[in-house]
C-alpha cells in the first residue's frame, strides 16, 4: 500500500500537510503555510528531496528523543517527523519518507463537502408539499362557504330593498296629499 499526503486547513486558516505511510501512520508533518498554493509547493519539495539524505537534519528533543527535520534546497524547514524512542527508529522513519513521498498521491482535505443543511431544506420542502394540499383544501372550503353565503346575502339585500320600496310606497300617498294641499288654492269664505 502506497503512502499519501493529506493536505488540510487548520482552524487559524493556515494550511499544512502530513505524509502517511502505507499503513496509515503519520511519518512527516509540514510546517504551516499561509496559502494552499504554498502548502502544495511544500508537498512538491518533499517529493523532490525525499531521497536525498543531505536534506534530513537529525535532531534530539529536550527529553533526548530523536526526530528529523527536512530542509529544502534553500535551507528552509519543510517539516519534521514524530518523536522516536531511538535513533534506529528515526532512521526507519527517514527511509519511510524516502520510499513513500516520491510517488505519493495528495488527498486534498481542504475541499469542503456539500453542507448538511441541504437535507433540512428538502425536509422543509417536503413539509410545504404536505401542507400545500391542506392549504388548498382550506382555501376551497372558504370559497364554498362564500358561495353558499352569497345567495343568503343577495336575498337579505333584496329584502332590504323591498322594505325600502314598500316604505316609500306607503309614504308616497301621504306625500302626494301634502303636495296637493300646498298647491291647492285656499278656499274663500
Amino acid at each position: 500500500m502506497a503512502g499519501k499526503f493529506e493536505l488540510k486547513k487548520g482552524k487559524t486558516g493556515k494550511f499544512s500537510f502530513n505524509l502517511k505511510s502505507g499503513n496509515g501512520q503519520v511519518v512527516f508533518t509540514s510546517q504551516t503555510y499561509d496559502s494552499k498554493r504554498s502548502a502544495t509547493a511544500g508537498i512538491t519539495s518533499v517529493k523532490k528531496n525525499a531521497d536525498k539524505d543531505a536534506r534530513y537534519e537529525r535532531k534530539s528533543s529536550t527529553k533526548g528523543q530523536p526526530y528529523f527535520v527536512m530542509k529544502a534546497t534553500n535551507g528552509q524547514v519543510i517539516g519534521k517527523s514524530q518523536m522516536y524512542s531511538n535513533a534506529v527508529s528515526m532512521e526507519k522513519g527517514i527511509k519511510s519518507v524516502g520510499l513513500n513521498a516520491p510517488g505519493a498521491d495528495t488527498l486534498d482535505l481542504t475541499v469542503e463537502a456539500p453542507k448538511k443543511k441541504a437535507a433540512p431544506k428538502k425536509k422543509a420542502a417536503a413539509k410545504k408539499a404536505k401542507a400545500a394540499p391542506k392549504k388548498a383544501k382550506a382555501a376551497a372550503k372558504k370559497v364554498v362557504k362564500k358561495a353558499k353565503a352569497a345567495p343568503k346575502k343577495a336575498k337579505a339585500t333584496a329584502k332590504k330593498a323591498v322594505k325600502k320600496v314598500a316604505k316609500k310606497a306607503k309614504a308616497a300617498p301621504k306625500k302626494v296629499k301634502a303636495a296637493v294641499k300646498k298647491k291647492a288654492p285656499a278656499k274663500k269664505k
